[in-house]
């Protein structure tokens, strides 16, 4: 079990030794229970083996891992999937609680449970979102992230901020403005947009919710997109000079296949869902019909979750792929070690040997 956190990994466990170390507890706690607080929750790739655990078709869980000994990872320890079968009583076990239902705890893993990444910029909207106020040290948003991300969105809303002030504001007035939008919590200043766009207050904080976390992916996936070609190339390059049986060799090419396939696919994929947003976007701001637009945001929520789940699977992919392969020699790399990193990274996409690629 490895202690860094991810998109794909909120290591709870971490934040509440640094909140012991520093002598300032976590307040308020992300959980009532201070076992839960102490573990790790976990974005999980269901295996074809897991899948018959759930009463329901998935392809993607939340695990829930509770460490044996949190001073040393390495023991591993109890886990369980959040709704798989019998899931209630397995988690008041762990915990110590006799009865679980109607705690706020459950009602926050499966709000957990639907958020696409544990991203700290999107973690940290979703428990705005859902009325959940937690201790700013569980997000850990780094300042280069904050002004990063800050610079991109305000490029991008700039224009439509600027047509919701009438066009006759300097350049101050559209900051605020934008920074508002970039805010958590909803503004009064931005209801002349929500007007403008007929849109219940609901509909409106919703799609402002959904359109700041796909921004925040269509940033994040600049990244990721540079770093492909260079794995897909790398899959290649670090085929073993010798100890590799035809066989062996013949399965590593379909393997290699599909994993670029379905890595072309879910890019693919991302880009439509931009280019869903930049169409909407444009004919707002360049032709002023708040039609598209409005009809965009309604969407945006459910664009968020779908963009969330493939760029998470993408950076988990590439980050993977950097962790294993910095160290591997061609000439002294085996063929069954091959095998296993590529599969390793096939299952990782939700691809089997019977599965088209890019489909999940």
């Amino acid at each position: 079990m490895k202690a860094q956190s991810s998109s794909r990994v909120l290591n709870l466990l971490r934040a509440s030794q640094q909140a012991e170390q520093s002598g300032a507890p976590l307040s308020p706690a992300l959980f009532q229970s201070a076992v839960l607080n102490r573990s790790f929750i976990i974005k999980h790739r269901l295996r074809l083996d897991e899948v018959d655990d759930f009463d329901r078709d998935r392809f993607a869980a939340t695990k829930i891992v509770f460490p044996i000994d949190p001073g040393n990872l390495g023991l591993g320890g109890k886990s369980v999937f959040i709704d798989q079968r019998g899931f209630e009583p397995m988690l008041a076990d762990v915990v110590g609680i006799r009865d679980f239902s109607g705690s706020p705890d459950l009602h926050l893993l499966r709000e957990l449970d639907r958020i696409p990444s544990f991203d700290p910029f999107v973690f940290r909207e979703w428990m705005t979102r859902i009325g959940r106020t937690v201790d700013a040290r569980y997000f850990d948003l780094m300042p280069s992230l904050i002004s990063g991300m800050e610079g991109f969105v305000l490029e991008e809303i700039n224009v439509l901020v600027s047509m919701s002030l009438s066009g006759a504001a300097d350049n101050s007035a559209v900051l605020r403005l934008a920074r508002k939008m970039l805010a958590s919590k909803y503004d009064h200043d931005l209801t002349p947009l929500q007007i403008t766009l007929r849109m219940s207050p609901q509909e409106f904080q919703d799609g402002i919710f959904g359109w700041k976390g796909l921004l925040y992916y269509k940033w994040l996936s600049r990244r990721i997109a540079s770093e492909l070609p260079s794995m897909l190339r790398g899959l290649v390059t670090i085929r073993p000079r010798t100890h590799l049986t035809s066989e062996q060799a013949e399965t590593a090419a379909v393997l290699t296949r599909q994993i670029a396939a379905t890595v072309m696919g879910y890019h693919q994929s991302i880009q439509a869902n931009i280019g869903t947003y930049d169409s909407s976007y444009n004919r707002l701001t360049r032709h002023q019909d708040p039609n598209g637009f409005r009809e965009f945001l309604m969407r945006a929520p459910q664009l968020f979750i779908e963009m969330g789940d493939l760029v998470s699977m993408l950076e988990h992919t590439t980050g993977f792929w950097r962790f294993r392969s910095k160290d591997i020699h061609p000439q002294r790399f085996m063929g069954n070690d091959y095998l296993e990193l590529l599969g390793d990274l096939r299952d990782g996409l939700g691809v089997t040997i019977e599965t088209s690629a890019g489909h999940r």
